[in-house]
């Protein structure tokens, strides 16, 4: 699993900032759910947050921070905004929790996620500089799915209907294949490397 990873979150709906906290799993503590209108930066620093999470479903969000941020759109248009104002990850708002979550994480390491039902301009599209040191297994595409989604061993052996021992050899073949030093590492190489979209 993830270490845990303090948020921020920004909504101006209180229902929709609990139910986001709801979604997020533990490992991603909502320490502080916030309107729109206020100094993220402050608020972030006074909570510990190490993450925004900004709900924006019309309004683009507005105002300035320098920790790294997710935001939730309606469409096209909002996702436009978005990117312009420089967030590092923009979803639609409909993402599933696993996705969310996983998105949350990327961004923290220093990724730009935008959710691959959106038009990304071909320019914003990180490099793919790297290539694993051999084509990944079907198998091992499905173990990375759910590495993404923050799995342990044996849940995704029950996923996918093996071993928590013969899923632990998946994931070590996958860390070295993509020559990464964690489960989370792997999660972000495998996106740079455009072999997992979030």
């Amino acid at each position: 699993m993830f270490p845990p990873l303090p948020v921020l979150l920004v909504a101006d709906d209180p229902l929709v900032r609990s139910g986001l906290a709801a979604l997020l799993p533990d490992e991603l503590p909502v320490v502080r759910a916030v309107g729109t209108g206020i100094d993220v930066d402050a608020a972030a620093t006074d909570a510990g947050a190490e993450v925004v999470l900004w709900d924006a479903p019309d309004p683009s969000p507005e105002g300035s921070t320098e920790l790294p941020v997710v935001v939730l759109v309606r469409d096209q248009a909002a996702a436009a905004r978005a990117r312009e104002l420089g967030a590092h990850g923009v979803l639609l708002r409909d993402v599933s929790p696993d996705r969310l979550a996983a998105a949350v994480f990327a961004v923290r390491h220093g990724l730009r996620v935008v959710d691959d039902r959106l038009d990304e301009p071909s320019s914003s599209r990180a490099p793919q500089l790297e290539q694993p040191s051999e084509a990944l297994t079907a198998r091992e595409l499905e173990v990375l799915s759910l590495l993404a989604e923050g799995r342990s061993n044996r849940e995704i052996g029950i996923a996918l209907d093996i071993s928590p021992h013969t899923a632990k050899f998946h994931v070590d073949r996958l860390l070295a294949k993509l020559f990464a030093s964690s489960r989370t590492d792997a999660v972000v190489r495998a996106v740079r490397m455009g072999l997992l979209v979030l």
